[in-house]
């Protein structure tokens, strides 16, 4: 359940306190020759005059000089299998895009020594950017090692901490604790709970997740939150096959109005890269490096595919539908690296609704690829300028993380999946950030 962007959406400022920012270097040229299309549509993202923050920050991270995004989020992905199945998942459309399973790609830090020691190099190296940081996954609420990872990040100061999750774990008892206790204990600010359906039967159903949280638990685990001082927010994808129209929106915002949600997310389903002439992106897409010991694995991608490119529902036309009613209004746009989003205010409630494109982001890879959009710690303990743990490689260099061989079989807590030991994915440690992306 990989961490969306709107939930940076309304984010503070970041500060950073001596640290070189790189000036407008002025605008790039598109590419000369577009065609019809949905990414041609989209005038080419500019990150200082477009984005929240507007410059970039010169790091160095272990001896390479990174130009960071000022208001970039460090999202810290949970090795802990997700316990759903829900075909719309980020998370498997992903790698799926790029032609690879994610369980061919997904490895996990097994030694909690090792794991640790590599989060706080990270942390360490990122300290002159102060990021927010979210958790995500997989599940993180089923993560053994979440409560010290939510300790670890306020022992450090974190800012702006936002946890993803389904629910399943929140109310399980985690050293002395329940998990949605630990939430609000550490200070997390905000905790985006994915709900694809108000009902539970049908909920459970499209998720395919048999400890999806009740009307009960979920109320449960609202209330929690908020005494603890932590924001709960639903998130929706629309579909086909859930919430597809302004009626739906309407049933789920009064669903969330009654269970005291003052926060809930809207998302079109992710379209995928496109390549060639007039999709805006250029060249052979970025592939792992072991693409090729996975062709038999290419019906299982395109299924992914398949199923988000049937099931989408898109979000302009309920755009256009929202702008002739009064009970909701506009309280902002923004436009990202490879989203727009727009919240309005419907009773009470901030209703963010997003559109993302995978396409979008690989057009503005190549056309500022020697900046870092965002920061992705992978269960291998690698720190990655993407989300695929084999691209765009910053750091710890693999000496200082101790890196194992692939091979053995770990298990994270008792409910986890058997997962691999960690490998580097590619030789030779770290990648230059324009080479690799």
């Amino acid at each position: 359940m990989i961490t969306a962007p709107a939930q940076s959406v309304i984010s503070d400022q970041c500060s950073v306190v001596g640290a070189p920012v790189l000036p407008d270097p002025g605008p790039r040229t598109p590419d000369p020759n577009p065609q019809p299309g949905r990414v041609a549509s989209r005038s080419p993202f500019d990150p200082w005059r477009d984005s929240t923050a507007g410059r970039f920050v010169d790091l160095e991270l272990w001896g390479e000089h990174r130009h960071v995004y000022a208001n970039a989020n460090l999202s810290i992905y949970s090795g802990q299998a997700c316990n759903g199945g829900c075909g719309f998942c980020v998370e498997k459309l992903r790698p799926a895009a790029r032609g690879v399973e994610l369980a061919s790609q997904k490895t996990v830090e097994a030694d909690d020594a090792r794991y640790f020691s590599a989060l706080d190099e990270v942390l360490d190296a990122l300290r002159p950017l102060g990021p927010s940081v979210s958790l995500t996954g997989g599940e993180p609420s089923l993560d053994s090692r979440l409560p010290r990872l939510l300790r670890t990040l306020q022992d450090r100061g974190m800012r702006k901490r936002t946890m993803t999750t389904n629910g399943s774990g929140l109310l399980d008892v985690r050293e002395g604790r329940t998990v949605v206790d630990w939430v609000t204990a550490t200070g997390v600010r905000h905790l985006n709970l994915s709900r694809a359906l108000p009902a539970d039967a049908d909920n459970a159903r499209l998720m395919q997740l048999d400890r999806a949280p009740d009307r009960a638990a979920l109320a449960e685990i609202v209330a929690r939150a908020v005494r603890g001082g932590t924001r709960p927010r639903l998130s929706c994808v629309l579909l086909r096959d859930g919430i597809a129209d302004l009626d739906g929106v309407l049933e789920y915002l009064a669903n969330a109005e009654s269970l005291g949600v003052d926060n809930v997310v809207f998302r079109q389903l992710m379209t995928t890269e496109k390549r060639g002439p007039g999709s805006g992106v250029r060249g052979p897409a970025p592939t792992h490096p072991a693409a090729d010991d996975h062709r038999p694995l290419r019906s299982q991608t395109e299924e992914v595919v398949g199923y988000s490119d049937a099931q989408r529902v898109l979000l302009r036309p309920l755009l256009a539908q929202l702008r002739g009613r009064r009970d909701f209004s506009l309280q902002t746009r923004v436009r990202g690296y490879y989203y727009e989003v727009e919240v309005w205010r419907w009773r009470g409630i901030d209703v963010v609704l997003e559109e993302a494109s995978l396409a979008w982001l690989a057009a503005s890879r190549q056309l500022w690829p020697e900046l870092v959009f965002e920061l992705v710690f992978h269960p291998s303990a690698v720190l990655c300028s993407t989300w695929q743990p084999w691209d765009g490689m910053l750091g710890p260099p693999p000496t200082h993380r101790g890196v194992r061989g692939p091979g053995s079989g770990v298990r994270l807590g008792g409910e986890a999946a058997d997962m691999q030991s960690t490998t580097t994915g590619r030789p030779g440690g770290l990648d230059n950030a324009r080479g690799s992306r």
